[in-house]
């Protein structure tokens, strides 16, 4: 039997990139969200895209389906 437990995602991230809003390095996202069992994260950097190339490359070669977005 398939696990009933729904699936979660955190749609809203700021990363290292978000200057005084987010201190998390890329590199350290897919170890986390496969700990918590994540299978998609969004990165919402703030006001910039810098991090989106190397958010997409880590976590789909983890595996982890990225989500791109600027807020």
């Amino acid at each position: 039997m398939a696990d009933s437990m729904p699936q979660f995602i955190h749609l809203r991230l700021h990363s290292a990139y978000s200057l005084l809003e987010g201190a998390i390095r890329i590199k350290d996202l897919p170890k986390l969200c496969k700990a918590e069992g994540m299978p998609a994260l969004a990165l919402t950097d703030t006001a910039n895209l810098f991090g989106a190339l190397e958010f997409s490359e880590v976590m789909a070669g983890a595996g982890i389906q990225p989500i791109t977005g600027c807020t």
